[in-house]
């Protein structure tokens, strides 16, 4: 009996176990699936804009429209510029980054936060110059700073790490007036909002350096002073490192730079607009490149379109081809052409953006294992019995150039005439698998680019010829809706990433220095 207890109490302690482990287990499940990640998907996309309190009206109306138009939540962070420089700097040190786009009063802020390795794109959105503000009651007339002093005018400026501070000394010291001018102050306001409040209704403060803009927004009149002339500032929306969602942050960036949206409010609180790409959500880009970079422009193309919320539509062919395309009529235009020769571009410049050089690639000899028929240089190809593979010269750049170095050696008609020659396709692609697919042809004339994933039943002759290069350069249509996308794109293919991927691919960089 005793054992039959035991046994039943065994028994009843694990049933008691088994419903305790399902009773957690209901209730962990319960708060998994109220936290899932189909829960988060569904809440509402937030972003954080840390933005210089001189531009407050106009990025939060804005801001507004853009909340209305696609649900998303939008916070806005005011302060000077240099304030919420540091605020973002001390965030990523503490691995707490909360601003998605930081929207300073001066270049140099973003100079200076995309040193630091803070920001990334930097989009223009307006101007503003500064100014000595008086409110409209003040009748004095001044000409210049030592007046300013002379008739002991009591002012206010801004601390330097205002926007308006920081130019007021940068533009100050060219005319060395900034010491004087600094130590005269009769008070010192850390934002240009409360410069401007102090102008219009204190009595202690008769004038302010300030933003033209400030000035009109608090109904102060503008006094010109001639060592403020060329004193204008450049905003910016500037996409930092650390965001979460950076394809929702360039897009309010965009929004805010469209002439169809963010524009017209800039305009009205007395900015002067940079105008940015035409506003589409999801922009779908129109890019043309040569062939031969299909593998190695890869990398860059994904990277930007995922990152910028937008779809890239590829056409690859020979140059040729392209060019035909684009000489056809304007409704062939790309937004982004990428040649595989400079030649090429040189065809269509008018209607492209001055070309940036990205890469190069050498002409070769592509011969059987073991060289059989012995080629060794291009004036082996005049010998009779050798099939010879070329791409067509009116639609690929490594035709043409494989037919101008056999008009230099003067070798041309001697191919011709033994009736070796076999031009078998556009691309260089194509004719590698026609190298690998029989035995028709000897030598091939292809780019070391195209060799690097061959066979070992092939074997690699160099050719000595200063035609046997070709340089890859990238250029915007002129007529493109989104240019300012384009230079990101640009941007991208000449980037560190971009510049290992060509070199992965047999490609020599002519890119600027990425320091590798």
């Amino acid at each position: 009996m005793k054992e039959s207890k035991s046994t039943y109490q065994n028994q009843g302690g694990g049933l008691r176990f088994f419903v305790i482990v399902t009773l957690v287990a209901v209730v962990g499940a319960f708060w998994w699936l109220r936290d899932s990640p189909e829960e988060s998907a569904s809440s509402k996309t937030e972003l954080v804009i840390y933005c210089a309190a001189g531009i407050r009206k106009p990025v939060e109306e804005a801001a507004r429209l853009f909340e209305k138009e696609y649900d998303v939540e939008i916070r806005l962070d005011y302060g000077s510029s240099g304030e919420l420089e540091g605020k973002i700097e001390l965030e990523l040190a503490s691995n707490a980054p909360r601003c998605d786009v930081y929207i300073p009063a001066d270049v140099s802020f973003v100079d200076r936060a995309r040193s630091k390795g803070l920001t990334q794109e930097s989009l223009l959105l307006a101007q503003f110059e500064l100014i000595l503000a008086a409110s409209k009651d003040q009748n004095f007339s001044l000409e210049s700073i030592d007046q300013l002093h002379t008739e002991g005018i009591h002012y206010g400026m801004c601390d330097e790490k205002a926007g308006a501070g920081k130019k007021t000394r940068d533009i100050l010291l060219a005319s060395d007036k900034w010491e004087v001018t600094k130590e005269k102050a009769r008070v010192t306001f850390p934002r240009v909002t409360e410069l401007a409040g102090a102008i219009q209704t204190s009595d202690n403060v008769q004038a302010g350096f300030i933003w033209d803009s400030t000035a009109k927004q608090f109904g102060l009149k503008s006094i010109p002073l001639r060592e403020l002339k060329n004193s204008t500032s450049t905003i910016s929306a500037n996409i930092t490192t650390a965001t979460k969602n950076p394809t929702w942050a360039l897009r309010f960036a965009r929004y805010l730079a469209a002439p169809e949206k963010g524009s017209p409010l800039f305009e009205k609180h007395y900015f002067t607009p940079i105008q940015g790409d035409t506003w589409v959500l999801e922009p779908e880009i129109v890019f043309y490149c040569g062939g031969v970079n299909r593998e190695a422009v890869a990398v860059a193309l994904k990277r930007f379109q995922e990152r910028e919320g937008c779809l890239i539509k590829t056409q690859f062919a020979g140059c040729g081809t392209i060019v035909g395309s684009i000489q056809s009529g304007r409704f062939n235009m790309p937004d982004l052409f990428m040649t595989c020769d400079v030649s090429y571009m040189a065809m269509v410049q008018p209607e492209f953006t001055q070309p940036s050089d990205v890469s190069s690639t050498r002409v070769c000899m592509l011969v059987r294992k073991g060289n059989p028929k012995n080629i060794q240089t291009l004036n082996d190809l005049a010998r009779a019995g050798i099939g010879i593979g070329t791409t067509d010269p009116q639609m690929s750049t490594l035709g043409a150039l494989s037919q101008a170095m056999f008009e230099d050696l003067d070798i041309k008609q001697s191919i011709q005439e033994n009736k070796s020659i076999i031009v078998t396709s556009p691309t260089a692609h194509e004719l590698i698998l026609q190298m690998e697919g029989h035995d028709k042809l000897d030598v091939a004339l292809v780019y070391e680019a195209n060799c690097q994933h061959l066979e070992s039943n092939v074997e690699i002759i160099d050719i000595h010829h200063p035609l046997a290069v070709a340089t890859q350069n990238i250029a915007t249509a002129r007529q493109s809706k989104f240019p300012h996308m384009m230079t990101r794109l640009t941007q991208e293919v000449l980037s560190t990433q971009s510049h290992d991927s060509f070199i992965n691919h047999g490609f020599q960089w002519e890119g600027p220095d990425t320091g590798q």
